[in-house]
């Protein structure tokens, strides 16, 4: 599963290409394989789905490469690029769609290259409904819910103990019918629940990662 974090860098933008039917697949220089990942995805109520590339050339001949296309393409570049991740990375966004691109360089062995291409359709929110949110401790702040296929992640912070939180998640869940099989990790049938909790400047962040292999019965807050 790609990890959360990368989900929410590719929130940031992906890749363009005016000329070509579908500006997601673009050309990428030297490229070994290619790996095309599910477009079931929405974090947020954004849809984002990515494509993962191995590529011959060096990290600094592709994010030049990268550039020069984004630019043509005619997308906005941010001069000072937020940074997400200690990967080389490049944003841009096509202000006519409000279509968010991002690609992520990491160098590999064999002096080959990873490169990631996301995108995040910004202009094509959709309200979360509340019916599909995993239970939201009370207080919760900054909450971020994905859906993909297969999987639901929930993440937020709230300003509370963790004994605190994972007593009342062992709660939920429990009246739910999920049994705890280990510290934080729940199933019901084929459902597998996973909690982490981890403390931060904040305060304490909440992971939760949902899987199943069938659509997941909606698990709302207590009221």
């Amino acid at each position: 599963m790609l990890s959360c974090l990368l989900v929410l860098e590719l929130l940031m933008a992906a890749p363009p290409a005016e000329a070509a039917p579908d500006p997601f697949h673009w050309k990428v220089l030297g490229l070994v394989s290619s790996v095309d990942v599910s477009d079931r995805m929405n974090v947020g109520g954004i849809p984002i789905r990515f494509q993962v590339y191995t590529s011959r050339e060096k990290v600094e001949r592709l994010i030049q490469y990268f550039a020069t296309a984004f630019d043509e393409a005619g997308f906005y570049i941010q001069r000072q690029q937020p940074r997400l991740s200690a990967e080389p990375q490049l944003t841009a966004l096509d202000t006519r769609t409000f279509t968010s691109y991002t690609v992520i360089l990491r160098p590999q062995p064999g002096r080959l290259t990873e490169v990631v291409l996301g995108e995040a359709k910004l202009g094509e929110l959709q309200p979360v409904g509340s019916s599909s949110l995993l239970p939201v401790f009370p207080g919760a702040a900054n909450a971020l819910q994905g859906n993909f296929e297969g999987a639901q992640t929930l993440t937020y912070q709230v300003a509370a103990k963790e004994l605190q939180v994972r007593a009342w998640y062992r709660e939920q869940l429990t009246h739910a019918g999920y049994k705890e099989e280990s510290p934080g990790l729940f199933r019901r049938g084929e459902q597998e629940l996973q909690l982490s909790l981890s403390s931060g400047k904040g305060g304490l962040q909440v992971v939760l990662f949902l899987k199943t292999a069938g659509e997941p019965p909606p698990l709302a807050p207590s009221p």
